[in-house]
């Protein structure tokens, strides 16, 4: 099993990487209509975090700067990495990253008082439709495949959504996604089922891109890589026994065991052998799950968009 930090994308190493080999070949076969492109299948997985995942929305700001928008073959969401993808495969990129430095950055989004609400997921969707509209017409038409991962709120296992299935709103989707039981007390429904955050059931949905047949991979997540504890701290136990009694036993057993699932990812990433892995992640994290410090997110981000073009340049 390979070490994890071999996996990690860095400047500097990037030329002796072969999934910036191939990711780099897959633009330039792309740009000349090249059907050879086809044997690079590519995929792009971005996790959660909460405001952290502000790292991954200036990465796929790099991403859109350096003409690699249509690179992934399919792109997957995991939680608040939902939102980051949906505003990148919409040509919004930068719209989305705005997102962070001002509307989430108020007492309206976060609020540690409001404890059926923490994180008012409801203002998160009213910022989609109506403040910075995402534009789903767009998203439905670009080149990737785009799926959003979910829960179901009843059994506690991972789904993942087809962003191209029509009868989905988007909106509705990325929001469920990044619906965390314990800081938003609701659940959201599509389609008939009842379905909250995409990081409990899903971890790193490395399975399922590597059942689609995926070649080369690349994973962004927004926090220092390194395995979580799979014990949950204390704080979110007291928390689930307070105010997660609406919901199901199985869906808070799988909100508490979130970690040890994504660690089982990890393990299962350092094992692979017959595909191009890469890690995308920041070397430290200054922002914590719920930060509103826009010069410190406005920096993070700046370093993740610098980052990307100096690797793929």
């Amino acid at each position: 099993m390979q070490p994890l930090d071999r996996l990690i994308l860095k400047k500097g190493r990037a030329d002796n990487s072969p999934l910036v080999r191939s990711l780099l070949s897959k633009k330039k076969l792309l740009s000349k209509g090249n059907l050879e492109h086809t044997r690079i299948k590519t995929a792009l997985i971005i996790g959660g975090g909460g405001m952290r995942a502000v790292f991954s929305a200036g990465a796929l700001r790099g991403f859109e700067k350096s003409g690699m928008a249509d690179v992934f073959d399919i792109v997957v969401g995991v939680s608040a990495g939902s939102p980051i993808c949906a505003y990148f495969l919409s040509g919004q990129t930068t719209l989305g990253t705005s997102i962070y430095l001002e509307e989430l950055a108020e007492n309206k989004f976060i609020n540690l008082a409001r404890v059926s609400k923490i994180m008012d997921i409801d203002y998160l969707d009213s910022v989609f439709r109506n403040v910075k509209p995402l534009d789903q017409k767009h998203i439905r038409s670009s080149r990737s495949k785009f799926y959003v991962t979910v829960t179901d709120a009843k059994t506690g296992k991972g789904e993942l959504l087809d962003m191209k299935d029509r009868k989905i709103d988007i909106i509705d989707a990325i929001c469920a996604s990044s619906a965390l039981p314990i800081i938003y007390n609701r659940t959201i429904t599509i389609k008939g089922r009842q379905y909250c955050d995409g990081a409990i059931g899903n971890g790193i949905p490395i399975d399922f891109v590597l059942k689609k047949g995926c070649t080369d991979i690349l994973i962004i997540l927004n926090n220092a890589l390194g395995r979580k504890s799979n014990s949950p701290p204390l704080f979110e136990k007291i928390f689930a026994r307070l105010y997660m009694k609406k919901f199901s036993p199985g869906l808070r057993t799988a909100t508490l065991a979130r970690n040890r699932l994504y660690n089982q990812s990890l393990e299962k990433i350092q094992g692979l052998t017959n595909v191009n892995v890469g890690i995308l992640t920041p070397e430290e994290m200054p922002l914590k799950r719920m930060s509103r410090d826009r010069a410190k997110m406005r920096q993070v981000a700046e370093k993740a968009e610098d980052l990307v073009q100096e690797i793929f340049q």
